[in-house]
């Protein structure tokens, strides 16, 4: 119990510094469990400096600095990935990934000589939790090295370390995996045994994760609960005596950790099984100060762990199990079943909610189907294909694991994509975690003293607020103007009819370490944070790259409803053949209807009309005229000076209370003649950091003047949130910016 008590005070730490309101209340709470249990003042101020302790010293601890350059890499490991490889490698204390644009393995151990540019991801420009930064934090790892290629007979032999023998190890056993078969089974073999989840595609990953069953396919408690149960009764069978199982099984359990040494959820599982059975010997099972040691060896190690979804997830699970266990220990197997699957599914459901922004409404059932099919099949067959990997593999042996392997995903996804499995739900206030904590407590403790109705009605009031939070408004609209770099994109929402429009979607551009696309990083995320699953009304300005790149790959992540844009542009014809099959949005001619209305959001088209046709899609560009209720928009897309006299000659003087600049601040829009007949109280400049366009211009910034200037170059993601006659401003990286204005009176 000791040890449980300082781990909830280290974790107490980290919540009090990230959300103060939470931490206030899991210090009270985790002090009424200090004083029931250890009767005492003393531990009990022990408990409370603990807390503060590791909260300042989260908070004023210096951060470990990148160098910029290095000197030279030691290769420590590979990363796996269906089309290629990646390298770890060090530089003194520093720990990198390597990337190679040419298709080189480097040996294990090889010192190369560089100078090395060392990449490390810019800080979260958004406000989303999604953060490159911190992911490499909580994964270890200082940077990321990018070169076109290395010649491996410049590299010299180091010194190799223990580590790097283990790594050795891993690599020999994957590459016998890759040559024993050529079907794609071989991937999940590998995913199976030794967790490496890059070979999972991104279609598999979220079927699963839509089903409620990722943890089933990649190591984890429930992996190594099997291998023990295995090797329990293999050995039993040979007639062993106890002491002698014992031993053995903590054996095979290490060589099993050295294949998947930098696995957290390993590391627990193993760690937590291995010092049962030795501490077994003194007919002792502290179990509670096993796993409490656990996660404390891996916060020293890297306190950033904490943060990672996967370690929340997993120690919440055990130590709920852990602390219900004899509420079940007289039950059926059945109950026994259903019971541990409802606690472990309940005990995570804020996490989930916090972490990722959904709950999955079948992960039960998904998890009372898939959960005994591993355990049967597929986990023994894991363990079968590891044996004959290593003697034979018979040829119809590898047709039927391809055939099982092969109908198992089909089966997974087929599932997954028959119906909505997941709710988003956006960001949960303190006020939210707070309740949904306590009723997620209430529901775990009425189910192991099986007060069933009293568990259904606290589950509808659950479920009755989940529904809540994205159907209880604090804002009228909210209008964002998300950083996607040297592009456009913007989120207009309309919270009390929950209508979406989004204007643009950023340009097209793929993360070189991952393959993954801008939108996934930025306005797919924003928009699941938001509690957004679909958008009513997608508005394309032009068909330029950098504004409608991103618009097919959000249309097959999310529902659409309607498109509109403008036919005339010379990109719609080619843009709109290459729809995503199996899209319903309605496009809607742009050139046809002048004003618009999505819930209570007005659109007023003021240019182009349908006389005006021209080559350059940024003299295409829709200007519109956005109202949200007490406050006005106008979105210019990409055009230009001449277009700009035009249609203010046309519309006459135009006043809004924001203005979208055109063209990211370049000097060839927003002229002097534009300034004189227009009057706006903010400038949203959307344009990316460091761009090598040196937008804004200074010209433009002069003439713009009279209005406060918002840039997200400098300033990362702007917000403007409207509540009746109040309009407050928010940028992600300057808070002294922040501020709430209130409309005049007319």
């Amino acid at each position: 119990m000791i040890l449980f008590l300082i781990l909830l005070s280290v974790l107490n730490g980290y919540i009090l510094l990230g959300q103060p309101i939470l931490g206030v209340f899991f210090v009270f709470f985790s002090s009424l469990i200090c004083h029931r249990k250890m009767k005492g003042k003393a531990f009990l101020l022990f408990h409370l400096g603990t807390t503060a302790i590791v909260a300042m010293a989260v908070f004023i601890l210096p951060e470990k600095q990148a160098p910029s350059m290095v000197d030279t890499l030691t290769v420590t490991g590979y990363k796996y990935f269906q089309d290629g490889i990646a390298h770890t490698a060090v530089y003194e204390d520093g720990r990198y990934d390597l990337y190679l644009e040419e298709a080189v393995k480097l040996p294990i151990g090889a010192e190369c000589p560089g100078p090395f540019e060392v990449t490390v991801p810019d800080e979260q420009r958004n406000f989303i939790k999604k953060d490159d930064l911190m992911n490499m934090k909580v994964n270890n790892l200082d940077g990321r090295v990018y070169a076109a290629s290395i010649d491996p007979t410049l590299c010299g032999a180091g010194a190799m370390t223990w580590s790097m023998r283990l790594a050795e190890i891993r690599d020999r056993y994957m590459e016998t995996v890759l040559a024993a078969t050529d079907h794609d089974y071989k991937f999940d073999m590998l995913t199976l045994s030794i967790g490496n989840k890059a070979y999972i595609t991104s279609d598999l990953f979220d079927a699963l994760q839509k089903l409620g069953i990722y943890h089933l396919y990649v190591i984890s408690g429930t992996h190594v609960a099997f291998i023990s149960a295995i090797l329990f009764h293999v050995l039993n069978r040979f007639r062993m005596d106890i002491t002698s199982i014992k031993l053995t099984m903590v054996v095979a359990l290490l060589l099993f950790l050295c294949l998947n040494f930098f696995s957290p959820s390993v590391f627990r599982a193993v760690f937590m099984t291995v010092t049962l059975l030795l501490v077994s010997f003194t007919r002792k099972k502290p179990y509670l100060a096993v796993i409490s040691l656990s996660a404390l060896i891996q916060i020293v190690i890297n306190p950033w762990i904490v943060l990672h979804a996967g370690f929340q997830l997993s120690y919440i699970t055990t130590f709920v199990i852990i602390l219900s266990r004899h509420y079940w220990s007289g039950a059926s197997f059945f109950t026994q079943l259903l019971g541990i699957t409802l606690i472990a599914e309940i005990s995570t459901l804020v996490i989930l909610l916090h972490q990722f922004n959904e709950v999955s409404i079948s992960g039960i059932i998904m998890n009372m189907i898939f959960v005994p099919l591993f355990t049967s099949l597929i986990f023994p067959m894991v363990i079968l294909f590891n044996v004959m990997v290593f003697i034979h593999l018979p040829e119809v042996v590898d047709m039927a694991y391809s055939f099982v392997f092969e109908a198992l995903k089909g089966v997974i996804t087929l599932i997954a994509n028959g119906m909505e499995h997941r709710i988003s739900v956006a960001n949960l206030g303190p006020f939210w975690l707070i309740l949904l904590v306590i009723l997620s407590y209430w529901m775990i403790r009425t189910l192991c003293l099986r007060q069933i109705r009293r568990f259904l009605m606290l589950s509808a009031c659950f479920i009755l607020s989940i529904f809540l939070i994205d159907r209880i408004p604090s804002n009228d609209f909210t209008v964002t103007m998300v950083d996607v770099g040297q592009g456009d994109a913007f989120v207009i929402e309309d919270h009390r009819n929950h209508s979406v429009l989004l204007i643009d979607t950023g340009g097209k551009y793929y993360y070189r370490e991952t393959g993954q696309k801008l939108s996934d990083r930025t306005v797919l995320p924003y928009l699941k944070e938001s509690g957004i699953d679909s958008i009513d009304m997608m508005i394309l300005s032009h068909f330029d790259l950098d504004h409608v790149g991103e618009a097919h790959h959000i249309i097959g992540k999310m529902p659409v409803d309607h498109i509109y844009a403008n036919p005339s542009d010379p990109g719609f014809h080619e843009w709109h053949e290459s729809m995503p099959s199996g899209s319903e949005a309605v496009v809607i001619d742009a050139l046809q209807a002048t004003e618009l209305q999505v819930g209570d959001i007005g659109i007023t088209r003021l240019f182009p009309g349908a006389a005006h046709r021209y080559e350059d899609p940024n003299r295409n560009s829709l200007v519109l005229k956005v109202q949200t209720g007490s406050y006005s928009f106008l979105f210019t897309g990409d055009t230009d000076e001449e277009m700009e006299q035009l249609w203010v000659s046309e519309a006459g003087r135009i006043e809004a209370d924001v203005l979208k600049l055109a063209h990211h601040g370049s000097d060839t829009s927003t002229g002097e003649y534009f300034i004189a007949n227009t009057d706006f109280t903010y400038g949203m400049i959307s344009a990316g950091a460091d761009n090598r366009y040196g937008h804004p211009h200074r010209e433009v910034v002069e003439r713009s003047q009279g209005m406060e200037l918002l840039d997200t170059s400098k300033l990362g993601m702007v917000r403007f949130r409207i509540n009746g006659g109040q309009m407050c401003v928010e940028t992600r990286f300057d808070p002294s910016l922040d501020h709430c204005i209130k409309k005049r009176a007319e």
